[in-house]
């Protein structure tokens, strides 16, 4: 049995905030059924170019008819298409490079199956048909499906949401991921059954939340050398952060959450563009808010805050952030809203001492007036890589480089033409800021 009818589909959410802001008008939502995750044909990957040798940076985004494409060159003047991985029908919402190597990505696709490709700087690839997590089913809730939204990697560990009120840990051995069959969490699901080896549940006093559907983890360990993650529902006025410790161990399990309404979002609510930890940090990091962003506290896991919310005056009027990123300094910050890039300075005081925020500038990488930006992410030489087309259209899109962004004098550089993602969130690259 299907949880629910039908899922919204975030980039639509942003395409229609875009349209109305113009007009000042409030966004509207589109939605979709979940069944459109099925398909008739195998996987399959189409080579664009071959790599003569291992590139030294990679990307990875959702691309038009259930496709990811990837490109080499991330960190440099303009991205070059790799291969186009196609997985699914018009639903590829969500991928995770593994930060060590850049050479394998996980896959989610609205569906029940986690895909995995290798060789992202050689020959990209998919490896098997995936993981089948069909048999989660009813796990975070009685007739609650499967549905993965969003997936985070951590060298030899991965999470991956299932919408619902629980996660699927994953676990790399010999260079195939795998379902986490360690994690043996107790107590009984809502058919009464044990729960099944991998999932880590949800279901607590602590928070209401039920459609947990982004993830990200720290990219550094706590000095007990253990990591935190974070998982956030945005849906149905959920509006919850709950906050996972000990994941990649054999006992991950909900530290504490927190509930705050500035969290509600038509658009940030997929993949993992709506948090973003500091550069080597374990517990330090910024979420996307209404309109904003905040400092997301996690000093005391069991905790945690949301403080130090910023406000951005979009142009023409209120719209979601659909992405957020940190620079490798950690000291700045980019927010895609509507058609507008918006960054800001003074993140560490912010975070540290409540100092506020500096705003830098904006720009735009389009004049067009259905020009809507999907994604940013900062690469580790602080190229800012943003994904953006019109919402009119899923022609015309292009993921767009841009270099000196943190010095707050921007300097546009090339452009890889590509279609419109199937949501918000989709872009990962590595090696990340």
């Amino acid at each position: 049995m299907s949880r629910r009818t039908p899922a919204l589909v975030a980039i639509a959410a942003l395409a229609a905030a875009s349209a109305l802001v113009g007009s000042g008008a409030a966004a509207a939502t589109q939605h979709q059924h979940p069944s459109r995750t099925t398909h008739s044909s195998p996987p399959s990957v189409h080579i664009e170019a071959r790599a003569a040798k291992p590139s030294g940076s990679v990307g990875v985004f959702g691309a038009q008819s259930g496709s990811f494409q990837t490109v080499s060159g991330v960190n440099g003047a303009k991205a070059h298409k790799t291969a186009v991985v196609t997985v699914a029908s018009n639903d590829a919402v969500a991928s995770a490079i593994n930060p060590v190597g850049g050479n394998d990505s996980l896959l989610c696709t609205e569906g029940q199956t986690i895909f995995q490709v290798q060789g992202l700087r050689t020959t990209p690839h998919l490896r098997g048909s995936g993981i089948d997590a069909s048999a989660y089913t009813g796990e975070g809730g009685a007739g609650y499906d499967f549905f993965c939204y969003s997936v985070a990697v951590h060298h030899r560990f991965a999470l991956a949401t299932a919408d619902s009120q629980g996660l699927l840990q994953l676990i790399r051995k010999n260079g195939t991921w795998k379902i986490d069959t360690r994690v043996q969490f107790p107590g009984l699901n809502d058919a009464g059954q044990p729960h099944l080896p991998g999932w880590i549940d949800i279901r607590d006093h602590r928070t209401p939340a039920t459609l947990f559907d982004t993830v990200a983890i720290a990219p550094a360990p706590l000095p007990n050398g253990t990591f935190l993650a974070v998982t956030v529902d945005r849906e149905d006025g959920d509006d919850t952060v709950a906050v996972v410790k000990g994941v990649g161990t054999a006992k991950p399990k909900v530290a504490g959450a927190v509930t705050d309404h500035v969290l509600a979002s038509d658009v940030s609510r997929f993949g993992a563009s709506d948090v973003a930890f500091l550069p080597g940090s374990p517990n330090k990091a910024l979420i996307a808010t209404k309109n904003g962003f905040a400092v997301l506290g996690l000093g005391d896991p069991t905790h945690p805050k949301i403080r130090h919310k910023r406000n951005i005056a979009a142009a023409h009027g209120p719209v979601d952030p659909s992405s957020i990123t940190i620079s490798s300094d950690g000291d700045h910050v980019a927010v895609a809203i509507g058609n507008r890039v918006y960054t800001y300075k003074n993140v560490l005081a912010a975070i540290k001492h409540g100092a506020p925020f500096k705003p830098q500038r904006s720009f735009r990488l389009a004049t067009g007036a259905d020009e809507t930006v999907a994604d940013v992410k900062y690469t580790a030489n602080d190229t800012l890589a943003v994904l953006h087309g019109p919402s009119s259209t899923p022609t015309g899109w292009a993921l767009t480089l841009v270099k000196k962004v943190p010095q707050g004098h921007h300097v546009i550089k090339g452009s890889t033409a590509t279609t419109a993602p199937e949501a918000a969130g989709s872009l990962s690259v590595w090696p990340p800021a």
